[in-house]
Order: structure tokens, then sequence, then C-alpha cells
């Protein structure tokens, strides 16, 4: 038979209870915290369709970053992190890494290899970053939100577990989701992170062509005037999602 002792409720025992309390605590705090970026990730989709302060601050940003070479180079990797992270369109930036660095290098092409590297670090970061929030933090929203726009990858839940990386490479070298929602996407599928990681080389070819499009521009204004039509894709993208 089994003691009153033993049966006694866990809240009885200061260690459990302290458990409790740390478990309520960090369940509360993540929940805040998943409901601040997808906050944040609406109104930065918003302006974007509307008073375009986000796109007018990286044009500034570039401008700066051709004044400051070597600083802006570590910056603008940072910032390109950052803006992949909050579901920002990466188009601006690629273009524009591809002319400052493009025109500061020896030749077009050493510049473009430049950009291209800044660019893949950059998005890499970004990319690694989105898909921790997806799988930890927002992880109902992005199934709600994304997951159900795109069937395709539930149908393909089963085989992403076993061919994670395959799948996501084709996934970086086809427009058929666009590029930040495959990064929170990914976050709630079987994928491992090893996968997930590796399959980011997938980015390179379109970094590539992007910066070279923006290398080959005359100057900054014309490399902007090619985003804007490059933000109509981007623009069918997000009314996608």
């Amino acid at each position: 038979m089994i003691s009153n002792s033993e049966t006694q409720s866990a809240d009885n025992y200061p260690l459990l209870q302290s458990y409790h309390r740390y478990s309520k605590s960090f369940l509360s705090k993540k929940h805040i915290l998943g409901i601040a970026v997808v906050t944040v990730i609406t109104a930065i989709i918003t302006d974007f369709f509307t008073s375009k302060h986000i796109q007018s601050a990286f044009e500034s940003f570039l401008e700066w970053t051709a004044d400051n070479l070597l600083v802006g180079f570590f910056a603008y990797i940072a910032v390109y992190a950052l803006a992949t992270l909050l579901f920002v369109p990466g188009s601006i930036l690629t273009l524009g890494g591809g002319f400052i660095f493009g025109h500061a290098a020896g030749s077009m092409w050493e510049g473009v290899l430049i950009a291209s590297g800044a660019v893949f670090i950059g998005a890499s970061l970004g990319a690694i970053g989105s898909f921790l929030v997806g799988r930890y933090l927002v992880r109902d929203w992005v199934e709600n939100s994304l997951v159900q726009r795109y069937p395709l990858i539930r149908a393909l839940d089963s085989a992403i577990e076993q061919k994670g990386f395959h799948i996501f490479i084709l996934f970086r070298l086809s427009p058929i989701i666009p590029f930040n929602a495959i990064d929170y996407i990914a976050g709630v599928t079987a994928v491992s992170l090893e996968d997930y990681t590796c399959a980011l080389l997938g980015i390179i070819p379109g970094a590539v062509v992007y910066c070279f499009v923006g290398a080959s521009a005359a100057n900054l204004a014309d490399g902007q005037n090619v985003d804007d039509r490059t933000l109509t894709i981007t623009s069918i993208d997000f009314h996608m999602l």
C-alpha cells in the first residue's frame, strides 16, 4: 500500500514549486516575445506597401556604406541578417551591395564576389535566426499563417525528415516559396538544423545574379530603379503571404 507521504502533492516540495514557477514565467516570456516578433514583422510588411520608411532607410544606409567601406562591410552583413530575420525583402540591399562593392573593388567581378559573400553571410545568419524563431517562439503563427498557404510543405513533411537538405536546397533555387517565408516555415518542419544550414548554399546563385545586376548599374540610383522592378515580384510574394 502506498503511504500518504508518497502521495503528497508536488506542490509541497520547494524545489518542484520553484521549477513550476520558472516554467510558467518562461512560457509567459516566450509568448510575449513571440507576439512582439509577429507584431514587428506585420508592421514591416505594412510599411513596405504604404509609407516605405524602411526602403528609404535602406537607401540612406547604402549611401553611408559607400562612404565607409571597411566598417560598412561588416555593418552591411549585420543589417542584412536583421532584415532577413524581420521578413524584410533583401532585394534593395543585395542590388545596392552589388553596386557599392562592385565599384569599390579593383574589378567588377571582384566586387561581385565580395558583395555576394557579404549577402551570403548576412542572409545565412538571418535565415538561421528565423529558423530558430519559427521553431521555438512563433511556431503557432507560422503554422496558421504560412504553412497553410503552402500545402506542399505538409505533403513533403515526412520526406523532409529524411531528405531535408535536398528539398530545401531546391526550395532555395526556385521561386515556389518566398525566401523569408522558407526560413520560418522550415522551423516547423522535421528538417534538422544541420541540413537546413547546409541547404543555405542554394542562396549563392541568386545572390551572385543580383549583385552582378547591381554592380552593372551606372550609379546607385540606377540600382534603385532596377530594384523598383524587382519589388513588383517581391510584392507578389508578400501578397501570397
